[in-house]
């Protein structure tokens, strides 16, 4: 029996790439990452890329990370391109060609923003493009959020690159008058980054990079040309491998399939059966964004200290008493159930402290939570935060199932392809999460946004997950002293009427909760 386990279990990681392949001579070219996979399925549920091709020699880097994987992975299908939106106000009028310069120059400071995906020994490694040529476009709109949103649906040709891009536009509709009535430029930059080699850590470094240069170009000073940081090695891959046990993996898979695929959305049918999933709608992503003011949200931050809790537990328990609260809605007997959450994590957090600085890439994983909710929570939010709060510690210390499911995170691609293959056929996807989190928590120091010409009064961060198994996903930061919140909706699951009466309860709840009795 135990042999059978173990083969089952070597079969799930057996096509991982993780830090530890071989590393042997470079082989002529393999096929284009954009090809189908094996199977010669038909070409509908797939995402079509731009064919390239490389004439030199690539200087090869390393193997692809699990989580680097499966991000790559489910680009196929449409998704994990992450969109982050700077609005600047700037003292003097801002030329394309200007933009066109700073992006050239963080790219040359930046390792990880020339990279591209090559094969090597039949296994998938990043390496070093042969082209200078970036993505950097003006673009004429007055509809930003539209502009947003169709950036969310960017592909990308990994093995060509670049894996980003940028947009520059003029927002006419905020322009105003500083304090000494000289009129205020207002732009918006948006980057667009595949999510196999960023994360939030890493984006807000290149962005806070990029509005240095921008405001060195204005001002006529020279640039520090010297490289920032480096590409880093998922560590937490190599953890994974040395402490998570063939039984341990073979039952994360086992539950994983039952719950994402079999279960049919049997996990999150409290929710789906007041709100039916929006089958005939094209699978896609749109965000709603909100802000609370810097007295709420000081307001908010000293209440979450008092209770001993994090900013992040407070906003996960309001995120599940919104959900009761819309389902009362429609089923007022409902006196207690059960919410699923995904919690975006930072894997750095399990690295040694001197390997966790400036070290770029995309290094997070997911933390499955799963919460008993009663109607009696709603009037005492901070014991129930304490338990939301309790629950997440416990996943991230005493069982760090994060960092031990990742040598078969990219098996939940069968999930993304299933869904993918569901919203082609216009079918009801299925899901095992009702939400999923992702938290940068006080960006004040790792983009504070501030410059002497052109500084950022606002930061949007989206990634397109139509097709992960949750309903919708939770983006929040603090910025400028304000807590900043958007809900990622996913139109073949959630009206964005449904959407907008969700949110609003969870921003509703925050505010209630900072006079709320203990």
């Amino acid at each position: 029996m135990d042999t059978i386990m173990k083969a089952c279990a070597s079969y799930l990681v057996s096509s991982s790439t993780g830090p530890n392949h071989d590393k042997g001579m470079v082989e002529p070219a393999a096929p284009s990452a954009c090809t189908s996979i094996p199977g010669n399925r038909p070409s509908p549920p797939m995402v079509s890329c731009p064919k390239g091709n490389s004439p030199t020699v690539p200087r090869w880097i390393r193997p692809l990370g699990y989580c680097e994987t499966f991000m790559t992975n489910a680009h196929k299908f449409g998704i994990m391109t992450t969109v982050y939106a700077l609005y600047l106000d700037s003292r003097t009028p801002i030329h394309i060609d200007l933009v066109r310069q700073a992006v050239h120059i963080l790219y040359k400071k930046f390792p990880h923003l020339r990279l591209s995906i090559g094969h090597r020994n039949g296994t998938r490694w990043w390496k070093e493009r042969n082209s200078d040529t970036l993505d950097v476009e003006e673009e004429k709109t007055k509809d930003i959020t539209a502009t947003f949103e169709a950036i969310l649906k960017r592909k990308y040709n990994v093995e060509e690159g670049p894996l980003w891009f940028m947009r520059f536009m003029k927002d006419t509709e905020s322009e105003e008058f500083d304090t000494n009535h000289n009129l205020k430029y207002n732009y918006v930059c948006l980057f667009g980054f595949h999510h196999n080699f960023t994360d939030g850590t890493t984006n807000m470094k290149s962005c806070k990079v990029f509005m240095s240069i921008l405001n060195d170009l204005i001002l006529g000073r020279d640039i520090n040309m010297a490289q920032e940081g480096y590409f880093a090695l998922p560590l937490h891959d190599q953890m994974a491998d040395s402490r998570a046990s063939y039984w341990y993996l073979f039952g994360v898979f086992i539950r994983r399939f039952y719950r994402g695929i079999l279960s049919y959305g049997a996990y999150v049918s409290n929710f789906t059966t007041s709100y039916p999933l929006s089958a005939q709608n094209e699978a896609s992503t749109k965000a709603i964004y909100y802000e609370i003011d810097e007295v709420a949200t000081q307001n908010l931050l000293k209440r979450c200290k008092m209770e001993r809790v994090t900013l992040n537990s407070a906003f996960t328990a309001a995120a599940n008493l919104g959900l009761y609260r819309i389902i009362q809605e429609y089923d007022s007997s409902l006196k207690e159930t059960h919410f699923s959450s995904l919690q975006a994590l930072n894997m750095r957090r399990y690295w040694p402290k001197e390997k966790q600085q400036n070290s770029f890439g995309c290094h997070i994983s997911m933390l499955d939570v799963h919460f008993k909710t009663a109607s009696t929570d709603i009037d005492d939010f901070w014991e129930y935060t304490r338990k939301v709060h309790s629950s997440v510690k416990s996943g991230l210390d005493e069982t760090p199932r994060a960092l031990l499911g990742l040598p078969i995170g990219e098996r939940i691609n069968l999930i993304v392809q299933g869904n993918s293959w569901l919203s082609w056929l216009r079918l009801p996807s299925t899901n095992d999460s009702h939400y999923c989190v992702t938290n940068m928590g006080n960006l004040s120091q790792t983009f504070p946004g501030t410059g002497t010409e052109v500084e950022v009064s606002r930061v949007v961060r989206s990634v397109s997950g139509h097709l992960m198994p949750s309903l919708c996903q939770h983006t929040l930061h603090t910025f400028r002293n304000r807590l900043c919140y958007s809900i990622d909706y996913y139109t073949q699951k959630m009206e964005r009427e449904t959407a907008e009466k969700y949110s609003k309860s969870i921003v509703d709840i925050l505010k209630e909760s900072i006079f709320k009795p203990n």
